[in-house]
């Protein structure tokens, strides 16, 4: 609008000129040497006007031809970026849909715009580590163009996938302990860490990163689970027949991870192991009281006849409040055997053979019996006793 304008200006003033000097016959001399230009003032001024727009349409054009280049690669870098853009759009979502010959496309594809980033081998790199190849994964992050970029951690978290595949647990930790302390902090970070110490059996150190883990929901239920397991069996197989290092692991349980029935199952089988069955039976009890369990039961069965007349009350309340469960019926029976209690014992263990015959309680039946002197009795329960024995022949 601006240069409109100004040759409008141009041309109005060049009119006026014209205007005033009609009529007048002055005659303009231009001498170049021996050279004489004879020409009117009006034919002067109009050419010098033609000659002042000419100048003025040149300069414009030399420097709309200056500035050609850096229009024509601004254009061409902006077609890059969308190419790049979107070449890197597909590959997060074939990263997200487990296409992993789709990521390989897609990074095919930002490879040839020549402006790649690190993000376009991290996003590949991510793939490969999903379907579990990371021998894929480890060819693509040892790339240059991968290892230069605004997304070192990123590059460090996957090259620590690949470590802890390969079981190199000290290579994992040291790249992720060489890291800044705020990169340090970002969940993923603390997850490999923990697995790292955990494939190292640095349990104590690897309790301690499980609860920074929980701190910042880095983990699944399931990795919760499975790791609390490990750590806590690992702890427990370090302390081995130790009472004082189990008693400490023991002191050092939190109560949301004693709620996982996993960890009971293994401090009570290394309390069991060390000799503190007394301890062992208190913790199980507490657990079944305040939450029952059935996958309790076992361990608790091996601990309770050990134990019989301390665990009996506890046994009795069980019961109680669980008449129906089977397992806890036996276990019932068991220790009311172990107390000498024959009559509780053999009416317990009738209910269980009525609800699901076996072998097993035909024989402690028929041994219940006779240690109560009831000889015809047991002769019965011998005889059901070799009626499942020859039918377990039978079917084997």
């Amino acid at each position: 609008m601006k240069q409109l304008l100004g040759l409008l200006l141009v041309v109005v003033v060049a009119v006026a000129v014209t205007l005033m000097a009609q009529g007048n016959a002055s005659k303009v001399l231009i001498f170049f040497g021996q050279y004489r230009i004879d020409m009117s003032l009006n034919f002067a001024v109009v050419a010098i006007l033609l000659l002042f727009l000419v100048l003025y349409v040149m300069m414009r054009a030399w420097r709309a031809s200056s500035q050609l280049p850096g229009k024509f690669k601004e254009y061409w870098m902006n077609r890059k970026q969308n190419a790049l853009l979107q070449a890197n759009t597909q590959g997060l979502i074939a990263l997200i849909t487990g296409d992993e010959q789709g990521a390989q496309k897609a990074l095919n594809q930002a490879s040839k715009t020549g402006i790649e980033t690190d993000l376009s081998y991290l996003i590949r790199a991510m793939s490969a580590i999903q379907a579990d190849r990371y021998d894929v994964a480890e060819e693509i992050l040892n790339q240059e163009k991968a290892k230069v970029g605004e997304h070192s951690h990123a590059l460090v978290v996957l090259r620590g996938k690949v470590a802890l595949s390969k079981q190199d647990f000290s290579g994992a930790l040291s790249m992720l302990e060489a890291m800044d302390p705020l990169a340090a902090k970002l969940p993923q970070v603390q997850r490999l860490r923990m697995l790292a110490l955990m494939g190292l059996a640095r349990w104590q150190d690897a309790l301690v990163q499980y609860r920074a883990c929980v701190a910042v929901s880095a983990l699944t239920n399931g990795e919760k689970n499975e790791a609390l397991m490990r750590i806590y069996a690992g702890l427990g197989e370090s302390a081995g027949q130790d009472a004082s290092k189990m008693k400490e692991v023991l002191s050092s349980a939190k109560p949301a991870e004693l709620e996982n029935v996993g960890v009971l199952r293994t401090l009570a089988t290394g309390l069991q192991r060390s000799g503190l069955v007394t301890a062992a039976r208190t913790l199980l009890e507490m657990a079944l009281n305040q939450n029952y369990n059935k996958d309790l039961l076992p361990i608790y069965h091996q601990v309770a006849v050990l134990e019989p007349r301390e665990a009996l009350p506890n046994v009795e309340r069980l019961l109680a409040q669980q008449p129906a469960d089977l397992r806890l019926l036996e276990l019932a029976a068991d220790v009311c055997e172990r107390e000498q209690l024959w009559g509780k014992a053999i009416s317990r263990f009738e209910a269980v053979y009525a609800k699901q015959p076996s072998a097993h309680v035909a024989g402690k039946l028929e041994r219940l019996y006779e240690a109560a002197n009831q000889s015809e009795r047991a002769k019965t329960w011998r005889e059901k006793l070799n009626n499942h024995l020859q039918n377990d022949r039978q079917l084997a």
